[in-house]
């Protein structure tokens, strides 16, 4: 399981333009408003004439010193000399130095203009997410959204420091506030929800992020892992079996040689010669079978399917069942060679007929014949019928299949 990270190196990067950008105003080019004390007004006019002829080393000494004057200094002189500090460590791309005053500016925050105060607050929260203080990105993180500053990159930041911290759920929850609000949630964000579930042993929140995943994404591989509950069962039940098989050929997710094998055999068993003809194509012209010995074998199973479908498919026109169960058979026989019109015509009918050993085989028959016949809506419908099913492989089936309509 791959873990998925965000890449967040511009934050620093932005948020210290806007510092930059910001103008640090003297004492004494502020007539209105509040004031330096006047035993500070001096050197901190010297300090900031040094920073505005580019003398960092210089104004930092300074400001060092009237920083070092003993007496009490009111708020607005912490103020005025914060700011010029972070002035000047941003400057000096010295960013651990400049905590200390971007810390003290966030608490002081009623002499900044409120995009000033964003700007502290997200320098600060980059600063410690840069640095691995993922505890205190959290905490400023959390003053972010607390005073409407969050927006995506916050919450990704977020998600990744919870993470790190070993908080999985807190982590996904966090991403949930930017994935709830897209119309198609982006792919990475939810990989790291899903990842965070996963390590976290909630399979209940993983499968629901996994869904989005398949219906958004239909890529095999997610597939492959959406299958896994329904793989692990303990299928005794042939026809549900193939429905499986039908299912991840549909997918992408029909890899393996046994997979083939078994779907093909399976096939042919349930009286289904045709689909095993497709099957073993498949197999063959995507080379699954490496073992001369499984190469012979299933070509000989393919040249005798490929005789019973020759005799198969010519005589379902003129096949009249006596029953529901018969009548289906012939629709799923149809649906086989790719008559899905007729296919679903017959299960339909044999479905109305009633009397069926497995109405849930017939719903989700029916279901995959409307979807290959591209009426999704219907195939949702009988879908539908099936996820409640008291059989816990077939409820399963339909909800995959119904996700798989989904995504069409």
């Amino acid at each position: 399981m791959r873990t998925q990270r965000f890449n967040l190196g511009g934050i620093i990067a932005v948020v210290c333009a806007a510092l930059s950008a910001s103008i640090i105003a003297s004492a004494a080019d502020q007539p209105a408003g509040p004031q330096v004390s006047k035993a500070l007004a001096k050197p901190l006019k010297a300090a900031q004439d040094d920073l505005q002829a580019k003398k960092l080393d210089d104004a930092l000494a300074k400001i060092k010193a009237v920083q070092a004057l003993p007496g009490d200094k009111s708020a607005y002189d912490n103020f005025v000399i914060n700011q010029d500090l972070l002035y000047i460590y941003v400057q000096k791309q010295d960013f651990v130095s400049a905590i200390p005053s971007l810390e003290a500016l966030t608490q002081q925050s009623q002499y900044g203009t409120p995009e000033l105060q964003k700007t502290w607050f997200k320098a600060l929260f980059g600063i410690y997410f840069q640095n691995k203080n993922y505890a205190k990105t959290v905490d400023v993180g959390q003053e972010l959204i607390k005073r409407g500053y969050a927006d995506a990159e916050t919450y990704k930041t977020l998600g990744d420091s919870q993470k790190k911290l070993g908080n999985l759920k807190e982590a996904a929850a966090m991403i949930e506030q930017i994935t709830a609000h897209q119309d198609k949630p982006d792919e990475n964000l939810l990989l790291f929800q899903w990842n965070c579930y996963v390590e976290a042993k909630d399979d209940a929140d993983g499968q629901k992020v996994l869904d989005k995943l398949v219906i958004f994404y239909p890529k095999p591989d997610y597939w492959l892992n959406a299958l896994v509950p329904l793989r692990r069962m303990d299928v005794k039940d042939s026809r549900l079996q193939l429905n499986i098989y039908r299912l991840m050929s549909e997918v992408g997710a029909l890899r393996l040689p046994s997979d083939y094998a078994d779907m093909a055999e399976v096939a042919l068993n349930l009286g289904f010669p045709g689909e095993t003809v497709s099957v073993l194509q498949e197999a063959f012209q995507k080379n699954v079978f490496t073992e001369q010995r499984e190469k012979d074998r299933y070509q000989h199973l393919l040249d005798g399917a490929k005789q019973r479908a020759a005799a198969d498919q010519p005589a379902l026109s003129k096949s009249q069942p006596p029953d529901g169960n018969a009548t289906v058979q012939l629709g799923a026989a149809y649906m086989t060679y790719g008559q899905n019109d007729q296919a679903v015509t017959a299960i339909a009918k044999g479905i109305q007929m009633g009397s069926l050993k497995s109405p849930d085989d017939a719903n989700l028959l029916l279901g995959i014949a409307q979807l290959r016949a591209k009426n999704n809506a219907e195939a949702l419908r009988s879908f539908d019928k099936v996820k409640t099913s008291s059989n816990p492989g077939y409820a399963q089936l339909a909800r995959l299949w119904a996700l798989h309509a989904s995504a069409h």
